[in-house]
């Protein structure tokens, strides 16, 4: 792809701080690519990173379409003490307007397919997090992992996705990595010229694919990644799992992976690892920002269960009411 095309989707480049005084191998570069919505969930994120390693030195990238003032505010007071530089990197309005829309995924999702390139001359390896995990261990050891010749670093998804995508895209290895973790090796990716062969490819097909993205890494580079430890991307689905149940996290974790239509933000998003992130969450600038609450009957009706749990019967009951109107009788019903 072309250099100046490349250049030219991004508007405007903004460091919001850099205190950063060390030699650059010294240096985790981290990227994220958010909107306002998921803004939050990212603050989150990097808290914890900043927190389980308090001994490293980042290079925050963010890549967006816009982010305000409050929440540019509110990274500025969550680094105030760190050894930190945060660049701010704002794409053109509707570079990625050609791209598919699939189902609930933003067009967020394509931004880390650009990150490389637009990094290039910048470093030469990047970790790219989604802003709904959670660090709870070191990511030290990575800077001194070889990438050698591999495009990137994944981890596998869990089992169940495993069997439904390898057969359903093909995947000989039977290896169906989760993109939220990405450890790229930004020359390799380069010489490869993976995010053309990633583009030729949603153009071709992504109106087919489950998970548009995401599917078209496994489908390029299934024989260019390095597969790592569950560990750096441990995936958690809670809407998938009964509000008491007590997931076993491994006691190497390292990265936990809200995935799923449910969030650690949203109210109905009850459970022992949700509370372990609102521990995080109520040390931030965010904690004075409530979590979401229902708007959808499916929402309405665990968070019903949720507040029955936790004994408090009468909110409990009104949440159960309001259920029972949205679903029977489209009472505040999600527009």
């Amino acid at each position: 792809m072309d250099s100046i095309a490349v250049t030219k989707m991004i508007e405007h480049e903004e460091t919001l701080i850099n205190r950063l005084s060390v030699a650059p191998e010294q240096i985790c570069h981290l990227a994220f690519g958010v909107d306002n919505h998921y803004a939050r969930g990212m603050g989150i994120t990097l808290f914890s990173i900043l927190e389980n390693n308090p001994d490293t030195f980042f290079h925050i990238h963010i890549f967006s379409t816009g982010l305000n003032d409050s929440i540019k505010q509110k990274l500025l007071a969550l680094v105030a003490r760190r050894s930190i530089a945060i660049t701010l990197y704002i794409y053109q309005t509707g570079c990625f307007d050609n791209l598919p829309s699939i189902g609930r995924y933003a067009k967020t999702i394509y931004y880390r397919i650009f990150i490389p390139l637009l990094l290039k001359d910048t470093v030469t390896r990047v970790i790219y997090l989604d802003a709904d995990m959670l660090c709870v261990g070191s990511l030290r050891p990575l800077m001194d992992l070889s990438l050698g010749s591999y495009t990137l670093c994944a981890v596998n998804d869990n089992k169940r996705a495993r069997n439904t995508l390898c057969p359903e895209l093909s995947l000989k290895s039977g290896n169906y990595f989760n993109s939220g973790f990405l450890y790229i090796n930004i020359p390799v990716w380069k010489e490869r010229r993976t995010t053309e062969r990633l583009l030729d490819l949603i153009a071709a097909k992504g109106g087919y694919f489950r998970f548009p993205d995401q599917d078209a890494l496994n489908l390029v580079l299934e024989k260019e990644v390095l597969l790592l430890p569950k560990k750096y991307n441990y995936i958690y689905d809670i809407i998938a799992n009964k509000i008491n149940h007590r997931p076993k996290i491994p006691a190497d974790t390292v990265l936990i992976h809200y995935t799923g239509k449910c969030k650690p933000w949203h109210l109905w998003g009850s459970g022992p690892l949700a509370d372990l992130y609102s521990t995080y969450y109520q040390r931030t600038p965010w904690q004075s920002v409530p979590l979401d609450s229902p708007v959808k009957h499916k929402e309405m009706k665990r968070y019903a269960y949720v507040l029955w749990l936790q004994k408090r019967y009468s909110y409990s009951l009104m949440w159960l009411i309001k259920y029972i109107k949205n679903k029977y009788f489209h009472i505040g019903a999600a527009k």
